[in-house]
């Protein structure tokens, strides 16, 4: 019983000790930033989907838009490995929608919805090295490369409410939505700058590439007069690599 009494005011005491001189060399560093991946083919075909739908139901139908570059928002754990090698897990997450809503008011009143959604999951490990590393320096300069793994998420809806064109074609009502999802390795080069403000505190920001080339998604799709999930996989190939750039706040443990 004394042993089960004695245990935990030991390694309690040796946390105490131990884990400030391990946090030194930590730093927490949330940040925003803003991803522009290329995603080629999946908007070619988000065009091509709405050119077909254009022609089909003779509408004036707007551009549902591209996905393309959008705030991201992340956070990242570095690690001071020795002199001026950095180490540093980042994780991040995108959202972008391209979708638009139109509606006839002839008789009856008709509505047509498409929204193509993809969100992705990012997490990253890169070994930073920095010029000459001082820790009381107002500036200091950085390179990068990481590896890491997205995780893509892709959704779809297409609902029309039309039952006929201006050639009088009767069209069958639509509703079809569908998941998707996939992952890929990624490999990424970076350049940065770490601005000391106070103490354990600093500004920084950084500006790269990155390789994230995710292909075809395997998914679901479900329609309105099939309730069941068909197995599908997307005749696109998502490509999210691109340019980044990030910036946010480092804050040194202990603070």
């Amino acid at each position: 019983m004394k042993r089960h009494l004695i245990a935990p005011p030991i390694v309690l005491l040796f946390l105490m000790i131990v884990s400030p001189l391990l946090a030194q060399n930590f730093t927490i560093k949330p940040y925003f930033g803003y991803l522009r991946p290329q995603m080629t083919d999946v908007n070619r075909r988000i065009e091509n989907q709405i050119d077909t739908w254009r022609e089909l139901l003779e509408e004036p139908l707007p551009s549902p838009g591209k996905i393309a570059g959008r705030t991201i928002f992340g956070g990242a754990i570095q690690y001071h490995l020795n002199d001026d090698y950095f180490l540093c897990l980042d994780i991040s997450r995108y959202q972008k929608e391209a979708a638009i809503e139109h509606f006839n008011n002839a008789t009856p009143p008709a509505r047509f919805f498409f929204a193509r959604e993809v969100k992705t999951l990012d997490a990253a490990l890169h070994l930073d090295y920095y010029f000459d590393y001082d820790e009381s320096g107002l500036l200091n300069k950085y390179i990068g490369l990481g590896i890491g793994i997205v995780s893509v998420q892709a959704l779809s809806t297409t609902q029309s409410s039309f039952e006929s064109n201006a050639s009088k074609i009767t069209l069958p009502r639509v509703d079809t939505s569908g998941d998707f999802s996939g992952t890929a390795f990624t490999v990424a080069i970076s350049g940065g700058l770490d601005v000391r403000v106070a103490g354990a505190l600093s500004l920084w920001s950084e500006v790269g590439y990155k390789y994230a080339k995710v292909g075809q998604l395997d998914g679901t799709i479900r329609q309105i007069n099939d309730q069941q999930n068909a197995a599908f996989t997307t005749s696109t190939s998502f490509d999210l690599s691109g340019f980044y750039f990030q910036a946010g706040l480092g804050i040194g443990l202990p603070f």
